[in-house]
């Protein structure tokens, strides 16, 4: 659908997140946030105006039921996820100057042990997507992202912060969009990288910085842009809610040709940027939290 504003055609995009579901514990609150890369995609791209649905695997535990009761709620199409017997993923977190640092996990828990083979039928629901969200965390092997792709279907990958250069040989022919945590590289290494990404097959390759500017790169330019500076009392979520913000308003806006393509991604990271910003002030990745006692969690994960 096309959307006529006041001087710019927006198409309401339809964006996907095929991945993992799991729940943050932070020992310190005594709260659980749901969570997960791809789920926190679904759900802030909603929350930003796009059609968007969450493929995954839910466990048959009570935090399995959380997740999916969070996402329903919010308009999250669900409808295609995976329900198994087994144990939700989680991970035991505390909070150290606003930055999170984990303290136990169980992976992925049945994400881990169920990953996705596509059937024909879920490739024909994912081709109605203008996106599929991915990252390694979505455990899906090389093959099936070439095969995603070969059916003509756009990806966003998060490559995360400990990508190495085989990852991009492997993944960047086969993607749109690809995400980069490189806070722990230089800009000459960020740089770098992003172009190789471009080179390799991507359309467009970010790169997040933490508190300096992201850098994003079209195989034509380079962009910075500025984070926008706020107290962050927790980070988790950050980079998946810029994520969603800049595949939202550029999904959004590509079809527009009145405006050119360096306008459009000028925009859509400057509005990545504010919604990231809006995140960093809450709690948990999508700042929705339940009470729980982290002595107690066979009580509510199938442990």
């Amino acid at each position: 659908m096309l959307v006529r504003g006041d001087t710019t055609v927006k198409k309401v995009p339809r964006i996907v997140g095929i991945g993992i579901a799991v729940v943050d514990i932070y020992r310190h609150q005594k709260k659980m946030y749901p969570g997960g890369n791809e789920y926190n995609v679904a759900y802030d791209t909603k929350l930003l105006g796009a059609d968007s649905a969450f493929m995954g695997v839910f466990a048959n535990d009570e935090v399995g039921k959380i997740l999916e009761k969070v996402l329903v709620e919010a308009g999250v199409d669900i409808s295609h996820s995976h329900h198994e017997i087994g144990s939700s993923g989680y991970a035991l977190v505390d909070l150290k100057d606003g930055d999170r640092v984990f303290i136990d996990w169980n992976k992925n828990g049945v994400t881990d042990l169920y990953p996705f083979s596509f059937t024909e039928e879920e490739i024909l629901y994912i081709k109605t997507f203008d996106a599929a969200s991915l990252s390694r965390a979505s455990r899906l092997t090389h093959e099936k992202i070439a095969g995603l792709a070969k059916e003509d279907i756009a990806i966003s990958y998060d490559f995360y912060d400990d990508f190495t250069d085989r990852d991009i040989d492997a993944i960047a022919p086969y993607i749109r969009f690809g995400f980069f945590s490189c806070s722990h590289i230089s800009e000459k290494d960020t740089r770098k990288v992003l172009k190789k990404c471009v080179k390799m097959g991507a359309e467009i390759a970010i790169g997040t910085r933490g508190g300096l500017p992201t850098i994003a790169y079209d195989g034509k330019r380079f962009y910075e842009q500025e984070i926008h500076k706020v107290k962050a009392t927790d980070t988790m979520g950050a980079g998946d809610s810029f994520i969603s913000a800049f595949l939202t308003n550029y999904l959004s806006v590509e079809a527009d040709e009145s405006g050119t393509t360096e306008n459009k991604i000028t925009l859509s990271l400057q509005k990545a940027a504010e919604f990231a910003a809006t995140v960093v002030v809450k709690d948990g990745s999508i700042g929705v939290g339940y009470d729980v006692d982290p002595d107690q969690l066979s009580e509510i994960i199938n442990i």
